[in-house]
């Protein structure tokens, strides 16, 4: 065994997966050395920098830190009946994180340090250990390093004063006027959170919405169904990557009676085993064709913030539609609305993108956590620019000791940035790095 693995593990991130995979490592014996930046330490930008209208998409009794313990942020809030089903504000579950991270410090004390700083480079050194350079200015080592980095704190590169390109950044909605048309790019879940941030502090004009296909998520079945498990034509099609036969079967499905969240739910634990199957030609293809229904279907949103929608939108304040921005200037955006020839004037007082980050490979490149080892090859972007390449248990390869968690998997294994897969994925790179 070399001598840095008697070191520290670092992890680099502190939100939820470093706090999930800190608390399992400690767990199994191991020193660990958490860092991240000072706002939202513990809590990560997904539940620290929410609004209080933000809601999770998970029920409560289904969100504990641990696998083995699913229902603790339920139990945390002492939630009785049909309450520790509902879904409960983003805020609240950052708090439950907090005091998880509170109960490390006490349980284990000196074999967690909890560094807050940010991360301006890291590099392999002649003695085969990772050096994490801080902006203290303090240098970390170790042999074993975990990037737990999450989406927002992968910050795109793309810079255009007249789009709010991370509309999670502090204060970045708020020199929207009260009164201005405003439209976001995305029909997705980041959508919904801007449409209700936006209303949390008053404004009051219109909002549109843009996608290509202009599909908003689905409600969640109240009550909850069941799971419904692939049929074997189904799971046929999917394992040899026929995607049209898969539509088909999924069709048949749903005429049979089977709700699309149910079987969406039944495929969930096969989706990292398909993708790794799938050709890049086919994940090209679903991307393309697929994901904006996948992610309608699969990433669902409550009841009550479905009623905030429908009442915004019955009142004409709020219009979900399907085409492409082409081009805005000087208070107007050019828009081609889906089916229509000609192009169309909206007038647009702030535009927010809430399209994600993919396929946005220069935000990788130019990451100061990352930006030197992929300069270097011993990190790749994988090709559809939706994480860094990996092992399917994480490892870097070519890299020994280098290790990804969370939204950085998603080209290798796509379902990677829910709780109940991020809570597995800490499990498993636990007893993995223990074994070291």
């Amino acid at each position: 065994m070399d001598s840095s693995d008697t070191l520290p593990v670092v992890i680099a991130g502190a939100g939820f997966c470093g706090l999930a995979l800190a608390a399992q490592l400690l767990e199994r014996g191991q020193a660990v050395v958490l860092v991240g930046c000072a706002a939202n330490f513990g809590r990560g930008t997904a539940y620290g920098d929410a609004w209080r209208e933000h809601l999770l998409n998970v029920p409560a009794d289904r969100m504990g830190l641990r696998a083995d313990a699913p229902a603790a942020f339920a139990d945390w809030l002492d939630l009785q009946g049909d309450e520790r089903r509902r879904f409960r504000p983003r805020l609240e579950f950052g708090d439950y994180l907090a005091h998880e991270l509170g109960n490390l410090h006490a349980r284990y004390g000196e074999r967690l340090r909890c560094i807050e700083a940010g991360i301006t480079a890291i590099t392999r050194d002649t003695d085969a250990r990772w050096r994490i350079a801080l902006d203290s200015g303090e240098t970390l080592e170790s042999g074993r390093l975990v990037l737990a980095l999450g989406a927002a704190n992968t910050a795109s590169t793309t810079h255009d004063d007249t789009i709010i390109r991370q509309p999670w950044a502090q204060d970045a909605l708020a020199n929207i006027d009260a009164d201005a048309p405003v439209l976001i790019l995305g029909t997705g879940l980041t959508m919904i959170d801007m449409v209700l941030a936006l209303q949390a502090q008053g404004h009051r004009g219109a909002i549109t919405a843009l996608s290509r296909r202009g599909r908003l998520p689905l409600l969640h079945p109240e009550p909850p169904l069941p799971p419904t498990p692939p049929s074997p034509a189904l799971l046929a099609a999917l394992e040899a990557g026929d995607l049209r036969a898969a539509v088909r079967e999924f069709r048949a499905a749903i005429d049979a009676g089977a709700a699309p969240p149910t079987l969406a739910d039944g495929l969930r634990a096969l989706i990292p085993q398909l993708w790794r199957g799938w050709s890049l030609p086919t994940r090209k293809r679903f991307l393309r064709h697929l994901r904006p229904w996948w992610d309608s279907v699969r990433h669902r949103v409550p009841g009550e913030v479905f009623a905030t929608l429908d009442r915004l939108r019955e009142e004409g304040r709020l219009q979900i539609r399907a085409g492409h921005l082409l081009g805005h200037e000087n208070g107007s955006a050019r828009i081609r609305w889906r089916g229509e020839h000609g192009d169309t004037m909206v007038p647009v007082g702030a535009v927010i993108d809430a399209t994600g980050w993919d396929g946005d490979r220069d935000r990788y490149a130019a990451h100061p956590a990352l930006s030197a080892l992929i300069a270097d090859g011993r990190l790749r972007i994988d090709p559809l620019g939706l994480g860094l390449d990996c092992a399917a248990d994480g490892s870097v390869p070519g890299a020994d000791g280098l290790h990804l968690i969370g939204f950085l998997r998603r080209g290798e294994c796509w379902e990677s940035t829910a709780v109940p897969e991020l809570r597995a994925q800490a499990a498993a790179l636990a007893e993995q790095l223990a074994a070291y």
